[in-house]
């Protein structure tokens, strides 16, 4: 029997979704909780000194890309299909939430939350430098076919594709909460790897996408594992898991 997709029903979940994200973003403002960035502009890492360009269309590299493209396809009828149409509008935090075996949230965990979204703001910055210089087409654009959530298409067709900004993303908070949740950090990275390839399945962007923002996700943590101001908030993070284990 031909499995029913259930992908019309989760488009109505994730309307509401949207919906409920404004009201926690609201509730991050009452409670005055801010979670600024800790680089500088002048301490982010270039991502132009060690990303490579993507690759052209008709090379070896680029045909990869297509043969991922058309495996992405494959799977939107799926379960992975429908976990990556939730992963395209879910927060971060909620996304690793399961993987680090804790609730993550401005009001749940403070401190891991600002530890974590402000990683992720500094991932932001470092992959906005690469997407505006490289320029790459996303490939649902090129391929002139509906990505998994089409009602999404028009919005994001003039953005960039290269490298994918929700995976460096999921690749800087999975390594930051492995800092304050070790025994999770198998979890955690398992679930950054998911993040990155439901990017694929959704047609938002090409395997090399994914692949060069974990390569930027690393320079990030690295410039981060020596700033003052990133270890101050990680040893308040640690604290904040220490008494939510003894409250346990």
């Amino acid at each position: 029997m031909k499995r029913r997709s259930l992908l019309p029903i989760l488009l109505c979940l994730l309307s509401l979704q949207l919906s409920a994200q404004q009201n926690v973003g609201n509730d991050a403002k009452d409670t005055k909780l801010e979670t600024p960035a800790f680089l500088s502009e002048e301490e982010l890492p270039n991502p132009l000194l060690f990303i490579p360009a993507p690759p052209e269309p008709g090379s070896g590299p680029f045909d990869n890309d297509t043969y991922y493209y058309h495996f992405g396809k494959k799977e939107r009828q799926t379960v992975r299909g429908e976990k990556a149409a939730i992963d395209e509008v879910q927060w971060t935090s909620k996304a690793f939430s399961e993987a680090a075996g804790i609730q993550i949230g401005p009001e749940e965990t403070p401190e891991i939350f600002k530890l974590a979204e402000g990683a992720q703001k500094d991932a932001n910055a470092t992959n906005r430098r690469a997407k505006n210089h490289y320029r790459r087409t996303r490939p649902f654009v090129y391929f002139n076919e509906p990505s998994l959530l089409p009602e999404y298409d028009e919005e994001v067709k003039e953005s960039f594709s290269y490298p994918s900004g929700h995976s460096v993303r999921g690749w800087t908070y999975a390594l930051t909460l492995a800092l304050v949740v070790p025994d999770s950090t198998e979890a955690l990275i398992a679930r950054a790897q998911e993040y990155a390839i439901h990017r694929v399945i959704c047609g938002r962007h090409y395997k090399s996408d994914i692949d060069a923002s974990l390569v930027e996700a690393t320079a990030v943590m690295s410039k981060l594992l020596s700033n003052e101001d990133f270890l101050e908030q990680l040893e308040k993070a640690r604290k904040e898991y220490a008494s939510l284990r003894r409250e346990k």
